[in-house]
């Protein structure tokens, strides 16, 4: 009978570690990747170098994220990853890089930058809690005077090189394998794995170091690479919503982000919203929702993913 017993214990404890495993496709010490939430989860730190150079750089930045030996005295993130490695990691997700910007030869003109797109994230330990922030909030835009806006990076890969490391002269390799710089914040930057896809970040010096959020220079981070996955919000939202305009307001903010589904009114006083695409753009959406039209006052807003159908065509108003 004890032996039974033992048997079944074994069983269980097999049973648990494979349910708390069955997410992650495969880590090391620098990188871990979670197959199901399409995530790449790094180790790294606020970097120590930035503020090296200000007497001629002002204060300005033109990466995001840098990996070892990298630009990191003009990078805020410094990850204990490699670019190839990270640019691993990407295809065992099943994501392709697309193409960083390129110079039309006939025409002389730009061809823009395009590929999936990621969401970043970083988190920290602060007065003995975690504070997890969007990258593009430890940034400062000088133009603007207000943190970064929020986006979906570009994943291009970068620029195709020849490989000056072996014999072949056939052989090429994208450019960040061997400078490392990893995230630009310039669409414009064609060495990068990952860039900004915001028009304005063309420009120079656009961007600080935003030093209401950023914590001390070395502080130890973790960021997490989230892929930019199509999928399903089911929301409810309570509070004066009804008879207010916000089934209207919601399919105005739905369409103007390309978002599909529909918004319907509840016989419990609430709106039930169905909304599909990109999970940047699905909370670019509930941000909205959470202010809502002029004569609203929301109360709350619940929140479920779930998986992506495809099913709709635009956004409705369901009654």
């Amino acid at each position: 009978m004890k032996y039974q017993k033992l048997i079944f214990s074994i069983f269980v404890y097999l049973i648990s570690s494979v349910i708390g495993f069955s997410n992650i496709a495969w880590s090391d010490s620098q990188i871990e990747i979670d197959d199901k939430q399409k995530q790449i989860i790094l180790k790294g730190k606020i970097s120590n170098a930035l503020g090296e150079y200000d007497s001629h750089l002002k204060g300005a930045v033109e990466f995001m994220m840098c990996g070892p030996a990298g630009k990191e005295y003009e990078s805020i993130l410094v990850v204990d990853a490699t670019a190839k490695e990270i640019h691993r990691a990407m295809t065992m997700l099943d994501v392709k890089p697309g193409n960083p910007v390129d110079l039309d030869i006939e025409t002389d003109e730009l061809i823009p930058a395009k590929g999936p797109t990621v969401i970043i994230s970083v988190e920290w330990e602060e007065d003995d809690k975690i504070k997890k922030v969007r990258a593009e909030d430890l940034l400062h835009n000088v133009k603007t005077n207000k943190p970064m806006k929020h986006v979906a990076w570009i994943y291009t890969g970068s620029r195709m090189m020849l490989d000056l490391d072996i014999e072949d002269e056939d052989v090429y390799i994208p450019h960040a394998f061997n400078t490392n710089d990893i995230v630009s914040l310039s669409v414009s930057d064609p060495s990068t794995l990952f860039v900004n896809p915001l028009p304005e970040s063309s420009e120079e010096n656009l961007y600080k170091k935003n030093d209401k959020i950023l914590p001390a220079l070395g502080t130890p981070v973790k960021i997490t690479i989230e892929v930019n996955q199509e999928m399903q919000l089911y929301v409810l939202i309570s509070g004066k919503v009804q008879g207010v305009g916000f089934r209207h307001f919601t399919r105005v903010n739905a369409t103007k982000l390309g978002i599909k589904g529909y918004a319907k009114n509840l016989s419990n006083g609430k709106v039930e919203v169905v909304a599909e695409g990109k999970k940047e753009q699905l909370y670019a959406l509930i941000k909205q929702l959470r202010i809502g039209p002029t004569p609203s006052k929301v109360d709350n807003v619940k929140i479920e993913e779930r998986d992506f159908t495809g099913k709709f065509d635009s956004f409705g108003i369901r009654f």
